[in-house]
């Protein structure tokens, strides 16, 4: 769809507060909602095309991220469709599909050997490597790359590095391991960095010996722009996490001594240690320390978005998304739906754009007006994609039916109660100031399944004061197929977390709905969904988180549901559903 015929349709779309509606939550929008403004600085497209090789590609995102930390948004990188890259999580980032949406034209489009060999001019330092012998400690060379400011060349590309600021085929001869090769790094370059990521240089994440795995693919250049550009300590240590081992201890030291904001955000991912999930996916669980939490972003163009505009501030700079004005009534059963996987920029950047977009097209003239839906959203995006952010919340407002909430576990994808107690707190804080920005007041919380308890006495009372921007909790543990409250009646569906000085907040009970082939609970046909929920007392408040992992879509699970369900069914946002329940609980 061009970005005119997006714009049109949006243009078109109206959502009329009608109070006889049973399942419709829309309030009077705007009919001709002003599409945001994407006025910004020129900047240039470079293509990659065939036969870029791994080497040459990490080149050009370096060299992106270079131009970006010099002059904000002014280098985006395409990549041809047939041009080999590595598939993570079966998700591949189709950012050129956000230039056209928001009408974004490059003054220019340059071939990738020719931005290097003018990259290289403009930032003479570089620094040699060989990509085939020293790919297992790729992310400690990209770091010191970074810390440098310096264009990593490797000897297979043909490019010149004769004067290197650091000739890692040298330093590194004898610190061939990803142990001394991130010490070399951690005791060279630890104070030149502002943040840390997390990158897999190409290990099977499938191996038989999940502590030795070996290298299969190539390096996936995702993020790698935004480590330039942001100066970020790039690591990948596969026993980083586990007690004993010396990779650990150096982990340990890298962000006990870093001079990173906590609680530190972990860029990129841990795909290391798959057992039914990645077990230190969240980072929380990695360390002692209890510092860290992830933020999944393992996508290209990142500096470009970055640095194209001023990082947003205040839900006042984003398109206002109308609340819902709904009376608790007994006679009904609300429930509200959430598209989850939000905190994954990645997915953010792809598929749930793509399911907004379809979500868009259905709404268009829809007779009754849409029913309401929840989007989980990355608290990062008003700093780090501030641009696509926007989009998301001017396509919410044209439909007046859409709405954000923040996704697990608030300011970073971890397990809060596994923090120290300084970092809870500044996890709260964090959590309720993004959500501000945001103009939400819902979150959902995870933890891991032993922690619940001692979540619920003393982490999740933090959100139950006055003035509390956090209202609805939406719990989902992990591992997912576990009750985090095994003591509560099967008819609880939420209880009420009261503050010192009265302030309320309302935890919900979890559900789950990952899939649609009827195998279990999680994976519902959505006549066995509706059929569940039709079976809830009237007068219940609850909600349903929507997860892909299982074959989940829009199109096979909420769109097929809806002519199912009962009359006397109202679905709401998660903000609206925290409000009733806490009205229902007063009655």
């Amino acid at each position: 769809m061009s970005c005119d015929a997006n714009l049109r349709m949006i243009r078109t779309m109206v959502c009329a507060l009608i109070p006889s509606m049973l399942i419709a939550g829309c309030l009077a929008t705007d009919p001709e909602p002003t599409p945001p403004s994407y006025d910004g600085p020129s900047f240039r497209v470079v293509r990659v095309s065939k036969p870029a090789s791994a080497a040459q590609q990490i080149a050009v995102h370096a060299c992106a991220g270079l131009y970006n930390r010099q002059s904000g948004g002014s280098i985006f990188v395409q990549t041809d469709t047939d041009v080999t890259q590595s598939r993570i999580d079966g998700a591949l980032t189709r950012d050129e599909v956000w230039l056209e949406s928001m009408g974004l034209t490059p003054s220019a489009t340059i071939a990738a050997d020719d931005f290097l060999n003018e990259c290289q001019a403009t930032f003479p330092s570089c620094v040699r490597y060989s990509y085939g012998a020293q790919q297992e400690i790729l992310p400690a060379i990209l770091t010191a790359a970074a810390a440098l400011g310096a264009v990593p060349v490797a000897e297979e590309t043909g490019l010149k590095c004769d004067s290197p600021a650091l000739d890692a085929t040298a330093v590194f001869a004898d610190r061939a391991t990803p142990l001394l090769a991130t010490e070399y790094v951690y005791a060279h370059y630890l104070t030149d960095t502002t943040g840390l990521a997390m990158l897999n240089p190409g290990y099977d994440r499938h191996a038989e010996d999940l502590a030795n795995p070996d290298l299969i693919e190539d390096m996936p250049v995702a993020l790698i722009d935004f480590v330039f550009a942001r100066r970020l300590f790039v690591t990948f240590l596969v026993n980083g996490c586990i007690e004993g081992n010396p990779e650990r201890d150096l982990l340990t030291k890298i962000v006990e001594e870093s001079p990173w904001k906590e609680p530190i955000g972990v860029y990129g991912y841990n795909d290391s240690w798959l057992i039914g999930g990645y077990v230190y996916e969240a980072q929380t669980d990695c360390l002692d320390t209890g510092n860290m939490g992830a933020i999944p972003s393992r996508t290209t163009n990142l500096s470009f978005f970055a640095t194209r505009r001023a990082e947003i501030t205040s839900a006042a700079e984003l398109p206002a998304i109308e609340p819902e004005r709904v009376r608790y009534d007994p006679e009904k059963t609300y429930v509200a739906f959430v598209v989850g996987d939000g905190d994954n920029i990645r997915y953010i950047m792809s598929t749930r754009r793509d399911w907004l977009a379809e979500r868009l097209e259905r709404c268009q003239d829809a007779r009754p007006k849409c029913p309401a839906l929840t989007w989980t959203i990355s608290p990062h995006l008003p700093e780090i994609a501030p641009d696509v952010l926007v989009w998301y919340a001017d396509a919410a407002r044209s439909t007046g039916a859409d709405y954000f909430a923040l996704p697990p576990s608030g300011y970073l994808y971890a397990y809060p109660s596994m923090l120290n107690d300084e970092n809870e707190a500044l996890f709260a804080a964090e959590t309720e100031r993004t959500a501000r920005i945001l103009g939400t007041h819902s979150v959902i919380h995870w933890e891991w399944f032993e922690a619940w308890a001692d979540s619920r006495a003393h982490y999740l009372p933090r959100y139950a004061h006055a003035g509390n921007q956090i209202r609805g909790i939406f719990p989902v543990n992990v591992p997912y197929i576990a009750e985090p409250f095994p003591d509560w009646p099967s008819e609880q569906m939420y209880e009420m977390l009261t503050g010192a000085d009265g302030g309320q907040a309302a935890l919900f009970r979890t559900r789950s709905w990952r899939g649609v082939d009827g195998r279990d609970d999680f994976h519902a046909t959505p006549a066995e969904m509706a059929a569940t929920l039709a079976d809830l007392p009237k007068g219940t408040v609850t909600w349903v988180y929507m997860t892909s992992d299982g074959g989940l879509t829009l199109e096979n699970s909420y769109f097929e549901l809806l002519p199912l369900l009962p009359e006397h069914m109202q679905l709401v946002s998660t903000d609206t559903a925290a409000e009733l329940a806490i009205a229902a609980s007063a009655n």
